[in-house]
């Protein structure tokens, strides 16, 4: 049987369209909730709010967490009654007949606590509360143990075990692929290491099993002690991270997003996936490249947004959930807080995005510039501040795998010299610290590139990503100025793109910038962009006046 916190999300969601359960919450709601019910603990607990309100402000009703039920009157002080503290909860219905004998019906909700106090639960005429007395009811007579728990937590701060179970699928898939672990999956697996925050011992264990074949554990084992470690009511959103990931892994490999790939479409009864959660997952990681990509503008990122977040709540489950062990790039559950102060997007009530259900949309979410940025198209777009924040993850978590395999060549290179210190070590065990220490080297040097590419495209952020060739020509006709029109152009190369006008989809020719791994060529163009004041808004209106009547 699911535990309290499981059993009532589940329940929760047959109450009807007044009901929102967590981390699907919105922001707002979950924020008067909170302050009108005077939440004492974590919000982050709140599983269910029944709004009573005739316009969805959420401040008056129910609230259930894994422990208390909070009841708040319209004009009254919330109450709050412990589950262990009930001995019923019923629904009542009284009728009473007047002197003309005309009938009126009152419907309330009776607490009866275990001291022989009464509570009643009035005016409550928007909640199906026949359908929550029923699911209160159970809730007393059914279980015995009542906690609080956070309704969506990153998996770094899950069970070690769940952890290295989670890290060993990705082991199995690549052993499935050719019967080894290469330098590029290596380099994957200690990426997402990394990213989980694994122990010194656990990273120890993990070596240890992707030291043979021989070592590998059956899948559907390795995915019942995930399942049988989540946090009550995490199950689901565990399973779809986890696909997140293989996909990732293997699209990473591949230079490709599919998700037909053998290792996932042959296991799919053991992940207990549903095509539209593949979809989900594949949908996030086309939309996290495409973000760091800048193939995406502003509008665009905001409208992929949206659909990303409709297509969770289509499948049913927080969009939060394909982000449980960090983005493609490595934004972590656990950066995301910091990540929106970083942005001055501190969410509901300063809480992580994981918890309230905001999730990624707030965090690569975008608000377009308004006034005269808008009009005139000066500045980094805002998407780009998005894209810093991502690609400065990404320098941070590729350093830290890089610290982490230094941690592990040395332990090795001991290992090495004990070996070939000891009196009776065989051939057979130098070659295989030999071989391990030679793929620790080797994917270290994988690591080194994607951070190096990471350091190029920061500085890409610099430029601008289309140029306005009329604007460079008018801040470059100076004489003294004249050598950076040439010196930029070199970075820039027609580009055709398709836009909608008026129904129809138009070809456009623009200057676009190049690919570049270069981080030093990057940053010298952008020196030379900040040099002109290319971004300033007199310099966009100059552009544009030469524009209209060149």
């Amino acid at each position: 049987m699911s535990g309290i916190n499981q059993f009532l999300k589940e329940k929760l969601s047959e109450m009807g369209n007044r009901t929102y359960i967590a981390p699907e919450i919105d922001g707002k709601k979950l924020s008067n909730a909170v302050n009108a019910f005077k939440l004492d603990s974590d919000p982050a607990t709140v599983i269910g709010i029944c709004d009573n309100t005739l316009f969805g402000s959420a401040k008056e009703g129910f609230l259930l967490t894994g422990l208390k039920v909070f009841f708040k009157p319209a004009f009254e002080s919330p109450i709050e009654i412990s589950y262990e503290d009930l001995e019923t909860v019923e629904h009542v219905e009284l009728v009473s007949t007047n002197a003309k004998g005309k009938e009126t019906k009152k419907s309330f909700l009776l607490f009866t606590k275990k001291d022989g106090k009464e509570i009643k639960a009035e005016s409550v005429s928007l909640v199906n509360i026949i359908k929550l007395a029923e699911i209160l009811s159970s809730v007393i007579t059914e279980f015995e143990d009542y906690e609080e728990q956070s309704q969506l937590q990153p998996i770094e701060e899950l069970s070690e075990s769940l952890k290295v179970a989670y890290i060993k699928v990705v082991v199995n898939m690549a052993f499935d692929n050719d019967g080894e672990v290469d330098d590029g999956e290596f380099a994957e697996i200690l990426q997402l290491m990394t990213r989980l925050r694994l122990s010194v011992e656990s990273r120890y264990s993990i070596r240890q099993y992707i030291g043979s074949a021989d070592n590998i554990e059956p899948l559907d084992e390795l995915v019942k002690a995930i399942h049988s470690q989540a946090p009550d009511g995490m199950a689901k959103s565990l399973q779809i991270s986890l696909v997140k990931d293989l996909i990732s892994v293997n699209s990473s490999l591949t230079k490709s997003d599919s998700s037909d790939f053998g290792f996932l479409q042959k296991n799919r009864d053991i992940f207990q996936v549903s095509d539209a959660e593949i979809e989900l997952a594949q949908m996030a990681i086309v939309n996290d490249r495409k973000i760091l990509d800048r193939a995406y503008t502003d509008t665009a990122i905001t409208k992929s947004l949206k659909e990303l977040s409709a297509k969770a709540g289509a499948v049913g489950v927080p969009l939060g959930a394909v982000y449980l062990s960090g983005s493609v790039m490595g934004l972590s559950a656990a950066g995301m807080t910091s990540g929106l102060a970083t942005l001055g997007m501190g969410g509901a009530l300063g809480l992580s995005s994981m918890a309230t259900g905001i999730g990624a949309a707030v965090i690569l979410g975008v608000v377009a510039y308004k006034g005269i940025k808008h009009l005139t198209g000066t500045g980094a777009e805002e998407g780009d501040k998005r894209r810093e924040l991502m690609l400065q993850e990404v320098i941070r978590q590729s350093q830290r795998t890089i610290n982490i395999v230094i941690e592990d060549i040395n332990f090795l290179t001991n290992e090495l010299s004990s070996a070939l210190s000891a009196e009776h070590v065989t051939k057979e065990k130098l070659n295989q610290l030999a071989s391990k220490l030679s793929q620790y080297i080797r994917a270290s040097r994988v690591i080194g590139t994607k951070t190096e590419q990471a350091e190029a495209d920061k500085e890409r952020l610099k430029s601008p990503e289309f140029l306005d060739i009329t604007r460079l020509k008018t801040l470059t006709k100076d004489h003294d100025k004249s050598k950076y029109f040439d010196f930029v152009m070199r970075f820039y190369q027609e580009h055709i793109v398709e836009e909608e006008k008026d129904g129809v989809m138009v070809e456009t020719k623009l200057a676009r910038l190049i690919e570049s791994e270069d981080s030093r060529e990057m940053e010298q163009l952008g020196q030379v962009f900040e040099l002109l004041d290319y971004s300033s808004t007199q310099a966009a209106i100059k552009g544009k006046l030469k524009g209209m009547f060149s």
